[in-house]
């Protein structure tokens, strides 16, 4: 096993990198809002015919394979989740801090699992909590900030294979729970 290394988010990934603009000449848009992704699954993905229909002022950020999404607002209810399949001209909600890791320092499935943390979670709940606004919330600077120990590459990958195993296996379980239930 290698030796780990200190770092800040910010060293090893970009938030916020893309937006969308008029420039972009869209017709449409699939848009996600916060609300429609907890724990990396999504309820919900609006069409927005934008001929027709007025895109929401929210509708704005641009994410890739493998970006990161962590809701701002109120880091406790687990709006979050890492994309790795999207809709034709996807934006999702500026309430998302969006976060695309530097894929030749960190691996992006295991800075996902990294800010998923029960104790992350927390303490991104507790700094949201002292903001000034109506709501607890925080900043994309917050996220950035926050110190994380790493593995060498190979060994973040073995990590991140192992723990994207386990998830697998909870959804299959899950699903059988639920036709069990039904």
């Amino acid at each position: 096993m290698g030796e780990w290394k200190q770092c800040k988010l910010k060293d090893i990934c970009k938030t916020n990198a893309s937006s969308y603009s008029s420039k972009d000449n869209y017709s449409f848009v699939n848009y996600l809002d916060t609300g429609n992704i907890t724990q990396n699954v999504i309820d919900e993905v609006q069409f927005i015919d934008i001929e027709k229909d007025k895109l929401p002022s929210r509708a704005k950020r641009k994410v890739k394979y493998n970006s990161i999404l962590y809701s701002t607002v109120r880091p406790n209810q687990l709006h979050y989740g890492i994309i790795k399949e999207q809709p034709e001209n996807f934006l999702v909600s500026t309430g998302f801090t969006v976060i695309d890791v530097d894929e030749k320092m960190a691996d992006a499935d295991f800075i996902y699992y990294y800010l998923t943390q029960y104790e992350v979670t927390e303490s991104m709940q507790a700094i949201g909590e002292q903001s000034t606004s109506a709501y607890p919330s925080i900043k994309a600077s917050d996220l950035e900030d926050l110190d994380i120990c790493l593995p060498t590459l190979e060994e973040q990958k073995k990590i991140a294979s192992f723990l994207k195993s386990l998830d697998a296996k909870i959804t299959i379980n899950s699903g059988i729970n639920n036709n069990l239930c039904a």
